[in-house]
């Protein structure tokens, strides 16, 4: 799903009483579309969630996204999450933040 897409979706599924969260790639787009919460990513377009089979990145990612809807207070508000494409070790961020993987 676009960037776009994704904010306007969340923004009506918001007006519902349902917390939301999107990840984006793209920041700037978040600017324009202000989804209620964003986590930005610095990973290539088409890869929100990270390099195909490399489970360990997805679950931090998503886990990531989905503490972002308990901290995150600020409507509009844009997390970015220092993650760099292919130059992380998932498996030792998750034990760090005790994610179970």
């Amino acid at each position: 799903m676009c960037n776009r897409s994704g904010g306007l979706i969340a923004r009506a599924i918001e007006s519902l009483g349902i917390p939301t969260v999107i990840i984006m790639m793209y920041k700037e787009m978040a600017d324009v579309v202000k989804p209620p919460r964003t986590v930005h990513v610095k990973f290539p377009f088409g890869r929100p969630m990270g390099e195909p089979n490399n489970t360990a990145q997805q679950k931090v990612i998503a886990q990531d996204a989905l503490n972002v809807l308990s901290t995150c207070k600020t409507p509009g508000s844009i997390i970015e999450l220092p993650y760099r494409w292919r130059r992380e070790n998932y498996e030792s961020i998750a034990k760090d933040k005790m994610y179970s993987l």
